[in-house]
């Protein structure tokens, strides 16, 4: 056996050679993997990189974009904010944020970055309407009010930011401005099908179901595929004693989709009761 010995140490020790010697060495290594696509392999470099070169800009961007590769928005968020929070005025770093925040619903630090968008480019205006939607689904609607209002000062007929705040207005109970707003919205766009819904949803919630139900007839009638108009007009129809009206309703929407909000239980709660 000890004929092979040196052979095989001088192949693992010209094997050693042959590797990156340097951190540039093995960062030029695992940039060229991340050009030619081979994300797999271009990950199992980061660890060491990442150790010996934790602060540096080039090694972080490398992460967001292999793990963009990798299609891992959790470690894309996860390195942009680290090059964000060292390089503050890295645009790209924020943009890249924004996109891997929202795919993991971390509308926290999409709201972030899209405001230090805004800042970088010097046109924080630009990106209310986002900002106040971030804030809406963050369930911060005060400051998503706010918002629309300051952009409804300058642009007043601002149909998107117009629903968008009835919208706000109905989730802090304040339905009366809400309905007032859709309904001059309803006047000036007419047949509308998530305006018809939002009324019909902001009546339901007034537990005024005849108007309600007006809203809803009007969109199965006009728009029959549309699952949310039969479940909300099977919802008034019931809140109104139409026991048989409402399961019609309701089977339409087990016919279009059999996992549609539980349909399936409220349907057997029904067909228990009497026609």
């Amino acid at each position: 056996m000890r004929y092979y010995t040196i052979p095989i140490v001088l192949i693992v020790l010209l094997a050693a050679a042959c590797g990156p010697k340097t951190a540039q060495e093995r960062l030029s290594k695992v940039q060229r993997l991340t050009e030619a696509r081979r994300f797999e392999k271009a990950v199992e470099g980061l660890p060491a990189l990442m150790k010996e070169l934790p602060t540096d800009s080039t090694v972080l961007m490398l992460g967001c974009r292999i793990y963009i590769g990798l299609n891992q928005p959790d470690s894309v968020a996860a390195y942009a904010k680290k090059l964000t929070a060292l390089y503050p005025l890295r645009l790209d770093g924020y943009q890249i944020l924004y996109q891997a925040a929202g795919a993991i619903e971390d509308y926290q630090s999409q709201l972030w970055a899209v405001s230090q968008i805004g800042y970088i480019e010097g046109d924080r205006a630009k990106y209310y309407p986002e900002i106040a939607r971030l804030n809406f689904k963050m369930g911060s609607y005060g400051l998503g009010i706010s918002v629309c209002e300051e952009i409804l000062k300058k642009d007043p007929g601002n149909s998107e930011m117009r629903f968008l705040m009835a919208n706000g207005l109905a989730s802090v109970g304040q339905l009366d401005s809400a309905i007032t707003i859709m309904r001059d919205l309803d006047s000036k766009n007419p047949n509308q099908i998530e305006i018809l819904s939002n009324l019909g949803s902001f009546y339901a919630t007034k537990k005024d179901f005849a108007q309600a139900k007006g809203y809803f007839d009007k969109i199965t009638a006009q728009h029959p595929d549309y699952i949310p108009g039969w479940f909300g007009l099977g919802h008034v129809r019931l809140s109104l004693g139409d026991t048989t009206g409402a399961r019609e309703a309701y089977r339409q929407v087990y016919q279009r989709d059999t996992t549609f909000l539980g349909i399936d239980s409220i349907l057997r709660t029904l067909d228990k009761l009497p026609l």
